[in-house]
């Protein structure tokens, strides 16, 4: 998932990107992180995904968190 404003064509295919939400997954090796309903932006067309910031930020912590306590398997909805 990459970072893109909501507004504007998507530059995969130029369809049109509204707001939605995303399942984001981290194989950390050892487990598994499945974080449930991320806000994002997603391409009507090509189902292409981004996501901002702050929540990239929160996703990193909450995968931190799961690799710090060497949690097997972590699914969490935001």
């Amino acid at each position: 998932m990459k970072e893109s404003p909501t507004n504007g064509p998507c530059p995969v295919c130029g369809g049109r990107k509204t707001a939605g939400k995303t399942t984001y997954s981290v194989d950390l090796g050892f487990g598994v992180v499945v974080v449930r309903n991320v806000p994002a932006t997603v391409c009507r067309q090509c189902g292409e995904e981004w996501i901002g910031a702050e929540i990239a930020s929160e996703l990193e912590r909450l995968v931190d968190e799961a690799r710090q306590s060497r949690r097997q398997v972590e699914v969490v909805s935001l």
